[in-house]
């Protein structure tokens, strides 16, 4: 076939008449990589192109190019600019049939001017996996690069020659730290297979790559090489770093409100010692009906501040998974006894029936934590107290069918002819805060917590709660729980009698005058000798020259606080360092419990002040004092019942 001298005229191309491509049998083209065009075929490209003619191959529109084309494209013409050739196999699609051709490509001057490039082909014959696995790297999103034992890129996939374009891309240089890059190289060419996540710099910007290295030889030459695989990461790791940061802004939020709510917790506590021990002392006084009934009031208040306060601190800490239940033998008909007597003088004010109904089929003894499932019936009880104005209040406990071997299904349940809980407020009762309207807030008070608090608890027990009600016929609130049948347990003696032990030699350390002046007080009615000091450097000063059988140390002090304090007379040697120190603070969380005890104090007693715990707890300590040992017999001192 010859040219047409005027489809050559026409395509600026009169010249390559002369250069005798037509009559070679492998396939020649030109390129013209600015229009996107074919300038020139001779017949074996005409037929490799799946042509008719080279007219019709010559109108043909190559401007729809794939990125890894546009890519490959790009990088050819940088390599060929200053008149080097490049090697490169092509697969072709003419007629939607694959054809794999070995290329030579060059730089052509056209006759008219301006450059095309010249391709020389040889069609490869390939077998189908390799045609695929060829195909599928150049595709492919993952870059794909080998580099020579000197760290110079030698091949890359078009994904990798997008992101690293341009000759003498060097391995290290594609690395935001090169420090890391030189590790990971010298890694990889000692024959580590080295794996991690990166930060690297690219032609669109900085990035984060998970990138794979390993020794390997050269397909081609044998030589040594490394091969790198890299994967776009960047999103992944944006969003890690997004998530980590948000968690960190949460836990720090976290860490806020238990400060705050330790801080609150111990400036709201220590004015309530005050106030609530000294109208017990108050009560106990000669007073007229009217003073008595004005220190009634004050002394109510108080404990409803109390109440507000240990709500809020026991929502928190169930709220931020800081309880854990503690498992032990308890009586039940011994709590459902106790629970219900703490309301019958309530009960018996407001002229209510008050009824303690118990399935005989319910065991003796179960385990669990008997506290926490006192604070659920308590705060049943209260609230069917406060909400019934006349009628009746009933504190069940039925046996179920359905637990598992070893254990008893209970359902557990208050009952009242109270106002009952609107409709409307049936699936949100157990919220925080949840009351029945502004109007009953108003009329009965408290804080909306305590059901809340009593859905976490029962949640934690793994149980089931609840409440029917129509309103204004009373409500049910019930709750169902599986607990280990216990066998009783044997009765040990584990209060002493204060009345029969021997006068104690105290230390009091508080930095509140009144808190002083209060447990003094206390402490001196039971007939005990005290001295008190109001900071932990006269505390220790105290225990050094003086011989206490017990030392009550407040936590808080100004000077010396009491953790340091304890410190210095566990340092002190002799009986002065074995004296035993009991905690006497505000700050009651369980984290702040422990880590008094971590510090060397021996007990606890949180303010405001229970006088029968503190009591009891001076007599257990005095008691194991006198004996010589270093705890109260069976150590049962935490969680002493009022």
């Amino acid at each position: 076939m010859t040219l047409n001298p005027e489809k050559i005229a026409a395509s600026d191309l009169p010249g390559l008449l002369g250069l005798g491509f037509d009559q070679l049998r492998r396939p020649i083209w030109v390129f013209d990589d600015v229009r996107k065009r074919k300038v020139y075929a001779n017949r074996a490209a005409v037929d490799l192109w799946g042509a008719a003619t080279l007219d019709e191959l010559l109108a043909r529109d190559f401007s729809d190019q794939s990125t890894a084309v546009r890519t490959r494209m790009e990088d050819i013409a940088t390599r060929i600019e200053g008149g080097a050739a490049a090697e490169e196999r092509w697969t072709f699609y003419p007629n939607g049939v694959p054809v794999a051709v070995n290329t030579t490509i060059s730089r052509i001057a056209l006759p008219g001017g301006g450059h095309a490039m010249l391709f020389e082909g040889a069609v490869v014959e390939t077998e189908a996996e390799q045609q695929r696995a060829i195909e599928a790297l150049r595709h492919t999103s993952a870059l794909v690069s080998l580099y020579d034992a000197d760290g110079f890129r030698i091949f890359g996939n078009p994904a990798s020659l997008a992101s690293y374009p341009g000759a003498g891309v060097r391995f290290a240089e594609i690395f935001a730290n090169g420090d890391a890059g030189g590790a990971l190289w010298s890694s990889a060419l000692d024959g580590e297979a080295v794996e991690g996540a990166y930060r690297v710099i690219t032609a669109q910007g900085e990035r984060w790559h998970g990138l794979a290295a390993r020794r390997t030889p050269d397909p081609v030459t044998g030589e040594l090489c490394v091969l790198v695989n890299e994967t776009d990461i960047t999103e992944e790791v944006e969003a890690q770093s997004a998530l980590a940061d948000a968690r960190e802004l949460a836990e720090a939020a976290m860490a806020a409100r238990q400060d705050f709510l330790a801080n609150m917790s111990h400036e709201l506590r220590t004015p309530l010692t005050s106030i609530l021990g000294f109208t017990d002392l108050l009560a106990a006084s000669p007073l007229t009906g009217e003073q008595q009934r004005r220190l009634g009031r004050i002394h109510d208040a108080g404990t409803v501040l109390l109440d507000t306060l240990n709500d809020v601190l026991d929502f928190a800490k169930l709220e931020a998974g800081g309880v854990n239940l503690e498992s032990r033998p308890f009586e039940l008909r011994a709590l459902l006894n106790k629970v219900a007597g703490i309301f019958e003088a309530q009960a018996l004010a407001k002229g209510l029936d008050l009824a303690l109904q118990v399935d005989p089929a319910c065991p003796d003894w179960l385990e669990g934590d008997a506290d926490r499932l006192r604070q659920v019936l308590v705060n049943f009880l209260g609230n069917a107290i406060k909400f019934t104005g006349a009628g009746s209040v009933t504190l069940s406990a039925k046996y179920r069918v359905g637990a598992s071997a070893g254990a008893a299904r209970l359902e557990l349940a208050v009952s009242d002819t109270g106002v009952g809980v609107p409709a409307a407020m049936l699936d949100t009762v157990f919220e925080r805060f949840a009351q029945a309207g502004p109007e009953v807030a108003r009329k009965f008070g408290g804080t909306g917590l305590g059901l809340a608090i009593s859905k976490e608890i029962v949640q934690l027990m793994d149980g089931e709660i609840g409440v029917d009600s129509i309103a204004g016929q009373g409500a049910r609130f019930w709750c169902v729980l599986d607990l280990p049948i216990a066998a009783a347990p044997e009765r040990r003696e584990t209060e002493a009698a204060p009345n029969t032990m021997r006068p104690l030699n105290l230390l009091v350390a508080d930095d509140n005058e009144a808190n002083r002046e209060l447990i003094g007080t206390l402490v001196r009615a039971m007939g005990h000798a005290v001295d008190v000091v109001a900071d932990g450097c006269a505390a220790v000063e105290a225990a050094a020259s003086g011989s206490y059988d017990l030392i009550l140390m407040d936590v808080q002090m100004p000077r010396m606080d009491g953790l340091t304090a304890t410190r210095a007379i566990r340092g002190l040697g002799g009986d002065a360092a074995a004296t035993p120190i009991i905690a006497l603070t505000a700050n009651v969380l369980p984290d702040q419990v422990a880590f008094y005890r971590a510090s060397g104090m021996d007990d606890h007693v949180g303010k405001p002040i229970n006088p029968r715990e503190l009591l009891l707890k001076i007599a257990l300590w005095g008691e194991a004092r006198e004996d010589g040992q270093t705890a109260p017999a069976g150590r049962a001192t935490d969680g002493v019942q009022a």
